[in-house]
């Protein structure tokens, strides 16, 4: 059983990894498009209006989700109720939201926010149809299914926002994107399920998935606002063009971490719950997990700093070059997700939603001070703050994380990843040695570049197998094991 579960971790977080590194690549299309037709003011004005759904989005489902796939014995009862309850707040936050439209215009000095609104904010009830098969199949651990909906519906939305862009739409095929993936992805989870909801309602049930769910909305909804609080402090107190810079700089570096943050805490707060009354095998799955996720994120964003400029110079317009120092400084942050978002979803799995909100409060009352010294100085200086902010956030997760798993330590987490952290040192010296050589004899940038992604990954590979690593042999034994056998 025990092996059967980490087998199905794996694979989950494998199919989801690869969903996210699929629709990376599809985003990362769509703004090599964009990017030449859009300015980093339209960028700004986009991270305004986007950032309300996105601070309120978790009321939608009120951490119902999370208590369905904790729950150990769910039926149609308890999946029509949420159902009902998701749709009835859906429609009444996607009410207020456009009700308050004008004067959020006002407030920021956008008049295309009224226009905008309420095309966008669709997404809300639209996304709430969903919910429950997204849970049904979270709780099914059946993510390779999951995973193929996410990346045809980034596939379409692509295609839609390149066509909107080509013929002149503007900030609209922005608009486009962002209401096609949930309207895709929404589509084909109704025509590929099924279940549906049937006349059935208890408030009882609600009430008693609420207790857990509530702690759980909570803590969302303080993580969404100071998730966002940055582009909105920025969209206020500085230009509309320096929110563009900054958001596109925070969103190429989210591709890869969060693409991955999603994709580990689906698969194992799933895999997880069913492994919270066995703390020796829980310690040992999430460690594997840990340092694995270490493995692949400690090259991958200390690679993307040590490329930023040259990737921008090769891909983007140089318009866009400002943008280049908040990647850097804001891609630092990705180092510390895999210890901080392991540790978190540990403490979700072992408690009652009470300690979560606990350690949320206390983390946001950090953020708070660090956002009051960060905000008047200047917008890199907000950057940096972020930066300080995921690592109170790391500590104080992984803190708590160890009040219920007695091996679980930040220093025996630290030692864990020493070796990769040493070995990607090493990778960045190496890339730097190729820019120095790439000048010396003029090389062109853009095969410096390539030489730089090809070379360094190999480079990394090669410390990781002379030193036998021990996520290096973890990697190589899950690429076998779903590597098509041989016939005899």
């Amino acid at each position: 059983m025990a092996t059967e579960l980490k087998h199905k971790v794996v694979k989950g977080v494998a199919w989801s990894t690869i969903e996210k590194i699929c629709s990376a690549v599809l985003q990362l299309a769509v703004s090599l498009v964009l990017l030449n037709l859009l300015t980093p003011e339209d960028y700004g004005l986009m991270a305004i209006v986007a950032a309300f759904p996105a601070i309120l989005m978790p009321l939608v489902d009120s951490g119902f989700s999370q208590a369905l796939i904790r729950k150990k014995d769910v039926d149609d009862v308890d999946y029509s109720s949420v159902f009902y309850v998701n749709i009835v707040i859906s429609l009444l936050l996607y009410s207020v939201l456009v009700a308050i439209a004008p004067a959020c215009s006002r407030f920021f000095g956008a008049p295309d926010f009224v226009s905008i609104a309420p095309i966008l904010y669709l997404l809300i009830p639209i996304n709430s149809l969903s919910n429950i098969q997204n849970a049904i199949l979270q709780r099914g651990m059946e993510f390779k299914n999951l995973s193929l909906y996410i990346l045809v519906s980034n596939a379409v939305s692509s295609a839609v926002a390149i066509w909107m862009a080509i013929e002149g739409f503007g900030v609209w095929a922005l608009v486009g994107q962002r209401l096609g993936v949930v309207v895709v992805k929404t589509v084909l989870m109704w025509l590929r399920s099924s279940w549906r909801p049937k006349l059935l309602f208890s408030m009882d049930r609600i009430k008693g998935m609420f207790r857990y769910g509530s702690r759980i909305l909570l803590s969302d909804l303080v993580s969404n606002v100071y998730y966002q609080i940055s582009n909105l402090f920025i969209g206020k107190f500085y230009t509309k063009t320096d929110l563009g810079y900054y958001d596109r700089g925070n969103k190429i570096k989210e591709m890869p971490v969060t693409s991955t943050i999603m994709a580990v805490l689906s698969v194992t707060f799933s895999a997880f719950s069913r492994q919270k009354d066995d703390k020796v095998k829980l310690n040992i799955n999430a460690r594997k997990v840990y340092i694995i996720w270490a493995f692949v994120m400690f090259p991958l964003m200390c690679g993307l700093i040590a490329v930023a400029e040259d990737m921008f110079r090769v891909l983007l317009p140089d318009i866009w070059l400002p943008a280049v120092p908040y990647l850097r400084i804001l891609s630092i942050a990705g180092l510390l997700a895999p210890l901080s978002v392991i540790s978190f979803n540990l403490v979700k799995v072992c408690d009652d939603g009470k300690m979560i909100f606990r350690i949320e409060f206390l983390k946001k009352l950090i953020a708070t001070a660090i956002l009051c010294i960060t905000i008047p100085i200047s917008v890199e200086a907000i950057a940096w703050g972020q930066v300080a902010i995921f690592v109170s956030d790391m500590v104080v997760n992984c803190l708590t994380a160890g009040r219920y798993i007695a091996e679980w330590r930040l220093w025996s987490r630290a030692k864990d990843v020493f070796p990769y952290l040493g070995a990607t040192g090493l990778m960045v010296v190496f890339i730097w040695g190729l820019g120095v050589l790439g000048a010396a004899v003029s090389i062109p940038l853009w095969i410096v570049f390539a030489a730089k992604i090809i070379l360094g990954a190999g480079f990394y590979a090669l410390i990781s197998e002379i030193f036998k690593f021990e996520a290096w042999r973890e990697t190589k034994e899950i690429l076998r094991a779903y590597m098509p056998k041989r016939r005899a």
